[in-house]
């Protein structure tokens, strides 16, 4: 976000924040709340969420403050949406179990059943579609016996269709795609209009993958009668795609082709359909037997994702700070010479924003990891390296914090290629090494000492010390010591837990592996001094190097290493 955005931006909302500042009656607050919601909503639809989070997030307080359960509610679930919308997974799912405990506290299950919902949404944003069908099964469980039409049943329904199609449990999936019809009413219809074209997109999907063509056309036929009856760029964009991959299945390839040529010039305006069309666009590529045209729009979807990524992260790391954005008015060279000089001296203040830094960091792990803590062990082994390593304990835990973000770039990539179970092909692989340089962008304020070591560790984490790795060129000593270190960490952490297509391996196995590759992938030094940190530790917590792969010993081992050790 430029300065002159910025400065609009807070001149835009000055207004409704000088209100939320001031104590407000009952009746007034209702009223402003009211107001700012509606804002932050039409941001949101205009693909301005992370502007409207410091907003929302400022009602949410206020709101909290009035200790109003109802108006908490509301601006829990809008700061939910908004932060998955920004990128800024970890937030969304904060914000939900915010209004899930309120729920359960007021024991009303079909506002339990929509808070599920939402929580399977995040997920299903990360690409984890197996937690996210688990949240949609229990937000179904808690509405079942509700004779009424419910829109959360519908919702719950229509993202569990989306959910198999995507695992391949296609008759699964027809089964939960027809029964959200079911549920489907005009009122809801009203609602969410966009989410009833979906429905039938995915119901569509799944007849064409299992076989049933025929029966797809009447739901093709109703998603562009809804679409036309909306009008909405959006709805009209996915209607589209629908009749394609109905037309690709019957043949009708240069048919399919123009539509979504056509599509695709809408959807270039509205970046929140874009991805989705891409994808269409690849598969009627392929099936057109057109595979440089499918490769041209797979590097043109990967080059979406990455802007996307890294503009969303840089705007909400910004956003987050926006209450402090007065700051330094120094030279940039001047702070970072400031940086490289301070990380000599007594531990420095937390970052600005930090705490945005590492949800998103958490948030782009999410789809290689459910647990979100890939970023966290990464940086415990990194830090207790640097300590092994004779690194000044200060300085060891200001690399093992930076450390936490080295994946933050994976924001970058598209969630079809992380998550799937099958190896990359060359032009897949291609992508996914585009996300260190992602990252080192997302972190491109670099004035701050540790956000500085964060930026070098994502850019160079994957550089072999034989110079054979990427950036191409960069080994040896010139790879920076933190990102070294951080390497041989993340390396291990991916080898003992396992991910994607790679089996978990006992930790013992990993060492050896480490010791394989040492002068090629890794500096020699660092990968004998890690062993013996393992080795060492492992002994200490009573931990078998040699048991078979699980995570219950590496992660007493991790936990162990985020002990304070008297450096703090």
């Amino acid at each position: 976000m430029t300065e002159a955005h910025a400065a609009a931006f807070r001149s835009e909302i000055a207004p409704l924040m000088q209100r939320l500042h001031a104590p407000l009656p009952v009746a007034e607050l209702h009223a402003v709340v009211d107001s700012a919601l509606t804002q932050c909503r039409a941001l949101y639809q205009t693909g301005r969420s992370a502007d409207a989070l410091p907003l929302a997030r400022e009602v949410l307080a206020h709101c909290m403050e009035a200790n109003d359960a109802q108006l908490i509610r509301r601006a829990a679930t809008v700061c939910g949406h908004l932060a998955t919308d920004s990128g800024d997974l970890v937030g969304g799912i904060e914000h939900h179990v915010q209004v899930l405990r309120l729920a359960t506290a007021a024991a009303d299950p079909v506002e339990m059943g929509r808070v599920w919902n939402n929580i399977g949404v995040v997920t299903l944003v990360s690409g984890n579609y197996d937690m996210a069908a688990r949240c949609f099964q229990r937000a179904l469980a808690l509405v079942e016996t509700h004779e009424e039409h419910l829109q959360g049943r519908f919702a719950a329904c229509a993202n569990l269709a989306d959910c198999c199609y995507q695992a391949g449990n296609l008759d699964q999936g027809i089964g939960y795609g027809e029964r959200a019809l079911l549920e489907l009413t005009d009122d809801f219809v009203e609602q969410d209009p966009h989410g009833a074209v979906l429905v039938r997109r995915n119901l569509v999907r799944l007849l064409v993958a299992s076989g049933r063509v025929p029966d797809a056309e009447a739901h093709v036929r109703e998603a562009a009668a809804l679409a036309g009856k909306m009008g909405s760029s959006r709805a009209v964009i996915a209607a589209a795609t629908t009749r394609a991959t109905y037309e690709i299945a019957v043949g009708e390839i240069d048919i399919a082709l123009t539509r979504i040529d056509r599509a695709l010039c809408t959807a270039r305006e509205v970046p929140g359909a874009l991805h989705d069309t891409l994808a269409c666009a690849i598969r009627a590529e392929e099936a057109a037997g057109n595979a440089a045209r499918a490769l041209i729009r797979l590097e043109e979807l990967s080059n979406h994702v990455y802007r996307t990524g890294v503009e969303r992260a840089r705007q909400f790391v910004e956003l987050a700070a926006l209450a402090d954005a007065a700051g330094s008015t120094r030279e940039l060279k001047q702070e970072q010479v400031r940086a490289r000089l301070t990380l000599q001296l007594a531990r420095p203040a937390q970052p600005e924003s930090w705490q945005a830094m590492q949800r998103l960091a958490a948030s782009a792990v999410m789809r290689i990891d459910q647990t979100g803590w890939h970023g966290m062990r990464v940086g415990a082994l990194t830090k207790a390296l640097a300590l092994f390593a004779g690194t000044d304990p200060l300085q060891a835990l200001e690399i093992g914090l930076a450390a936490e973000l080295h994946d933050i770039g994976m924001m970058s990539v598209p969630a079809g290629i992380l998550t799937q179970r099958a190896p990359l092909n060359d032009a897949e692989k291609a992508i996914v090494k585009r996300h260190p340089e992602a990252g080192a962008e997302m972190l491109s304020d670099n004035r701050h000492p540790r956000v500085f070591l964060a930026r070098e560790i994502a850019r160079f984490h994957h550089a072999h010390w034989d110079g054979k790795g990427y950036p191409e060129r960069v080994g040896g000593t010139f790879i920076p010591l933190g990102a070294r270190m951080c390497a041989i960490a993340d390396a291990y952490d991916m080898m003992v837990c396992g991910y994607g297509a790679t089996k978990p391996r006992a930790m013992g196995e990993a060492l050896d592996v480490l010791r394989q590759e040492a002068g090629r992938q890794f500096d020699p030094a660092l990968v004998a001094t890690f062993e013996d940190m393992i080795r060492s530790e492992s002994q200490g917590c009573g931990v078998d190097l040699g048991s078979s792969p699980g995570m219950e010993d590496f992660q007493e081992l991790v936990q162990s290493l985020q002990e304070d050790r008297g450096f703090v």
